[in-house]
């Protein structure tokens, strides 16, 4: 053999266990909580919204609503960093873009002193 080059044995190969996708499972099928265990060692799994989608349990902190593919998701900081907050997991909370933007204006117009209106948010306020 020339030098520098070597044959490696199929026991040297690296091996990883694949676990079979259960039934008909599709990631398109709305079974967020399924995928989202399964998807635990993903490499986007240790990302922040991974850790507060997971906190959530896949759902909006405003709404209620079940995150869908294809939903468009913003972090929300529960206290501004202007007035102190952090950007902890324990600051953050994932919102659809919709209910940022609405709970951003009512945020925003409480600090300008108008009174709130229509019904209070299920988010943190």
């Amino acid at each position: 053999m020339p030098d520098g080059i070597r044959l490696i044995g199929h026991t040297a190969m690296h091996q990883e266990q694949y676990i079979k996708v259960r039934g008909m499972a599709s990631p398109y099928d709305g079974n967020l909580i399924y995928w989202s265990r399964r998807l635990r060692t993903h490499w986007a799994a240790g990302t922040p919204m991974a850790r507060l989608l997971r906190r959530q349990q896949g759902r909006c902190s405003s709404c209620g609503l079940t995150f869908r593919d294809g939903d468009r998701l913003e972090m929300h900081h529960i206290v501004r960093p202007a007035d102190g907050g952090t950007n902890r997991d324990n600051n953050l909370q994932a919102l659809h873009v919709h209910c940022h933007d609405q709970l951003t204006a009512r945020q925003q117009a409480e600090r300008n002193g108008y009174p709130r209106q229509g019904l209070p948010s299920r988010g943190a306020v």
